[in-house]
């Protein structure tokens, strides 16, 4: 069971489960502390400290359930989307949306500001319940690096693209074996998210020398911290295929390059 897999499970295993859990636990502390008490005033004051409590349970959960979901920077309304991934609603107010490089603020949200669960939130250019304060263009063509900082300023979630991306991601691996009797459909190319960052793989290739070409998607991304498979021929959750009929590697190949959108070079793996 590889990485994406087993995050996939554990995020399903969450929504599901955390809130009734959580809940459960809460209703019986409560109960427990409220009933060891002798008298009514200690319990109002308990009571008031339970929810103290519960309150700030909920307020670290936060950073951990909303996200980056993806940044257009190419069309003409530029847009930042943040989805909650998690089982609760979240209070936004005072959240921003920042560029790293400058620190500069691209918005701030403003009181009566949540997100649901599993809900997704716009902050686009043009006419929108959340506007840019910057006038367009917002982001840089060659690369960005947004952050979204909770009202603490705390880092929550960050994305990269272009340029800035090229320090975070590398060819790791490569999955080749010369023995005939192998199954070449399972060769394959590991690229690894050095960063704390979501980074955007739109247009990105992965070019073998005499072999195949692979474009990722629009909108293809990598998690922080994260690895990722290109498979020859081969398709499970959370990885990429060549879909090639063919074997992706020869016997004259040695260099893999992987290249962004502008076909700029991010890295090469070489091997004999």
């Amino acid at each position: 069971m590889n990485f994406e897999t087993r995050q996939n499970m554990a995020n399903e295993i969450w929504q599901i489960d955390a809130r009734s859990a959580l809940d459960k636990v809460h209703q019986q502390i409560k109960n427990n502390t409220l009933n060891s008490l002798p008298n009514i005033q200690n319990q109002r004051h308990a009571h008031g400290a339970i929810q103290s409590y519960w309150h700030s349970c909920f307020k670290l959960m936060a950073p951990l359930q909303v996200q980056i979901e993806y940044v257009n920077s190419t069309s003409s309304n530029e847009s930042v989307e943040l989805k909650n991934t998690g089982p609760a609603i979240i209070d936004l107010e005072s959240w921003r949306l920042e560029l790293a490089e400058t620190g500069e603020t691209l918005f701030t949200f403003p009181r009566n500001s949540y997100i649901k669960p599993n809900q997704i939130l716009k902050v686009e250019q043009q006419q929108s319940t959340f506007m840019f304060n910057k006038l367009s263009p917002v982001f840089k063509q060659c690369g960005c690096h947004i952050r979204l900082l909770d009202a603490e300023g705390s880092v929550v979630s960050a994305w990269i693209n272009g340029r800035k991306a090229h320090e975070s991601i590398i060819i790791s691996h490569i999955s080749h074996d010369t023995n005939t009797n192998r199954n070449k459909d399972k060769d394959h190319i590991e690229l690894i998210n050095l960063s704390t960052s979501w980074v955007d793989l739109s247009g990105w290739m992965i070019c073998i020398k005499d072999g195949p070409e692979f474009t990722f998607d629009l909108m293809a991304k990598m998690e922080p911290c994260s690895e990722l498979k290109i498979y020859a021929n081969h398709n499970e959750p959370g990885c990429y295929s060549f879909d090639s009929s063919t074997p992706i590697f020869q016997q004259t190949t040695s260099t893999v390059a992987l290249l962004d959108k502008n076909k700029q070079r991010v890295n090469e793996y070489h091997f004999a």
